[in-house]
């Protein structure tokens, strides 16, 4: 009987964090039919997407190596948040995109007046679809090499 609690809280508790306010799942953005599709190599596309991006302001801060997928992470201040993702299907690659920014929360009539000063005060990260003037920067460089 102290075993099926412990497994009851143990999945209740998994659970509370899966449902807590985060980014948005790759599931979502990989089930989004493919708009872009080159027939260049993975890399390539990587490198492309990384001068894109610091060109346009953004800070590349990670590249994930997901299978033979590419995540690439780019921020741009604390409230904007770009995944660009490079798959490979056979001898071509399907480029999707994903901007999310913080959903800040109200402020507060006393106190609290100074902008700096809200570091962490966020509801969670809020989906804004995908970066089009990125993702068309990108389209036009890798067409034209």
């Amino acid at each position: 009987m102290k075993t099926i609690f412990q497994f009851l809280l143990g999945a209740g508790t998994v659970s509370f964090a899966a449902c807590a306010p985060g980014y948005t799942s790759a599931s979502f953005v990989y089930a989004e039919p493919a708009e872009y599709v080159y027939e260049v190599p993975v890399d390539r596309v990587v490198v492309v997407t990384r001068e894109v991006l610091v060109d346009r302001g953004w800070t590349v801060y990670r590249v994930d190596r997901s299978g033979p997928n590419r995540i690439i992470w780019a921020r741009r201040g604390d409230d904007d948040v770009v995944r660009i993702f490079a798959s490979p299907n056979g001898q071509r690659v399907v480029l999707r995109g994903l901007w999310e920014a913080r959903e800040r929360k109200a402020r507060r009539e006393h106190g609290d007046h100074d902008e700096d000063n809200d570091r962490g005060r966020h509801k969670g990260w809020v989906r804004r679809g995908p970066p089009q003037d990125v993702i068309a920067a990108i389209d036009v460089r890798l067409k034209n090499h």
